[in-house]
């Protein structure tokens, strides 16, 4: 009589997070806008930071032009800092995660940093949006020397993402690098018309992934004892 492998679910949970950690982090561009990206993480209340460069008035006095987030655009940032961009230059800028509770982002010779975390996340989305006349291009991404793609919004009211996914691990620590262009005609837009985000978050599972799940289970459930009838 065949004999089959019994794995109790938290062994079986914990293969499916080895196997995942191993492969090592991917990208992917993300079609879901603002909407599917709210859906997964549940209008925002996963993330648990958002780094945000934009053209505020593009001074070096009143509103600002970086911060750092515990949600996107909830509430007041953690912590703010005063840019002055160069219309169509190009400026490089590092988001630095230590692995426990502190992110850095630098944008220039321009730094800010939030040390309390608000826990661990499996996804980074970036997003960008343009207004009317204007882009914003993200260039030279790479992640500890993991290339990523290109990402940019033209045109009025342009939202685009773009999503590294760790394979439902989390984290550690980081350095995702790359090179930020403002551009515009005409009037200068202002706020947040013009402008990236970095959102370290976690996710909803999507159905496909559950079911991609579900069936590893089947398979390992299966799996007879080597030797064994």
């Amino acid at each position: 009589m065949k004999r089959f492998r019994t794995l109790t679910t938290a062994s079986f949970f914990s293969l499916i997070i080895c196997a995942a950690a191993s492969a090592g982090p991917t990208w992917q561009y993300y079609a879901g806008g603002d909407a599917g990206f709210n859906l997964l993480s549940l209008n925002g209340s996963l993330e648990r930071a958002v780094t945000e460069g934009r053209i505020g008035n593009n001074a070096m006095s009143g509103t600002w032009e970086m911060a750092i987030w515990q949600q996107g655009g909830v509430g007041t940032p953690q912590t703010t800092a005063q840019k002055a961009w160069t219309n169509g230059s190009d400026v490089g800028f590092t988001l630095a995660y230590d692995g426990v509770d502190t992110i850095t982002y630098t944008i220039g010779g321009t730094s800010i940093s939030w040390n309390n975390l608000a826990g661990p996340f499996t996804d980074i989305f970036i997003r960008t949006r343009s207004a009317t006349d204007s882009s914003v291009s993200l260039t030279d991404l790479d992640l500890d020397g993991f290339s990523i793609g290109n990402l940019s919004s033209s045109g009025n009211g342009v939202v685009n993402y773009l999503r590294i996914q760790n394979n439902s691990a989390n984290f550690g620590a980081f350095a995702l690098t790359g090179t930020q262009n403002f551009s515009w005609t005409g009037a200068q837009p202002s706020n947040s018309a013009l402008a990236y985000q970095i959102k370290l978050t976690n996710v909803i599972p999507e159905p496909a992934t559950l079911a991609l799940v579900a069936a590893g289970g089947l398979v390992l459930l299966r799996r007879r004892r080597p030797g064994v009838h």
